[in-house]
């Protein structure tokens, strides 16, 4: 199961897409945490024994700043690609340093690197495929058992995340896309922001695809 919460229109707040995933009953997983709304904690603790880990598809702030308020809920484990866990520190590169007090996550990581394979208690497995462009440690995530692939600001429906911020690597671009080019075209695509998709509609419809 998973349970997608979006806050395209939280005005106080840009924040990224955050997905619950697992089985009610029984303990879940996060990935990429973007909002300091208690909304997800509150939803997490009336449907599951407790949160296992969180998993970050880049290290943007809009993806990671709700992690220090989760984390004082629940003890569980961080995963980030090893390219992007300098963000959780850097205000400039996780593109927080406009804001009032800049934005910095106290949590040491675990460092993931392509092709890591993370498991769970609950049987939910997650496979990391590095996708870099839109930052050095951008990363997908494949879960084999809800046939998804989670995608961050990799790709979105229709479009893919831009490259010209001040971690990003956009002689990348083209290598990170042909290799989910090469996936399952039947994988639901749960992306940083926006809609749901599927590979194949991406494969037919999105230009950066073709």
């Amino acid at each position: 199961m998973v349970k997608t919460f979006r806050f395209d229109n939280v005005a106080d707040e840009f924040c990224s897409n955050t997905y619950v995933v697992g089985e009610k009953g029984g303990p879940c997983i996060v990935i990429d945490l973007g909002t300091t709304s208690n909304k997800i904690v509150d939803y997490i603790k009336e449907n599951f024994t407790t949160c296992n880990g969180v998993l970050i598809t880049h290290g943007h702030w809009d993806h990671i700043r709700g992690l220090n308020n989760f984390f004082k809920v629940f003890n569980c484990t961080l995963f980030i690609d090893e390219q992007d866990a300098e963000c959780l520190i850097n205000s400039r590169l996780n593109c927080s340093e406009t804001m009032e007090g800049k934005g910095k996550v106290n949590i040491e990581p675990y460092r993931l690197e392509d092709e890591d394979e993370i498991r769970f208690e609950n049987h939910l497995g997650f496979k990391v495929i590095e996708t870099p462009f839109h930052t050095k440690g951008s990363v997908c995530f494949l879960c084999e058992k809800e046939h998804c692939l989670f995608t961050g600001d990799t790709l979105f429906k229709g479009s893919i995340g831009r490259s010209d911020l001040p971690h990003s690597q956009v002689s990348m671009q083209v290598s990170s896309l042909e290799k989910l080019k090469k996936l399952d075209p039947n994988l639901i695509i749960y992306p940083g922001h926006g809609d749901c998709t599927t590979l194949e509609n991406e494969l037919k419809n999105n230009i950066y695809l073709k």
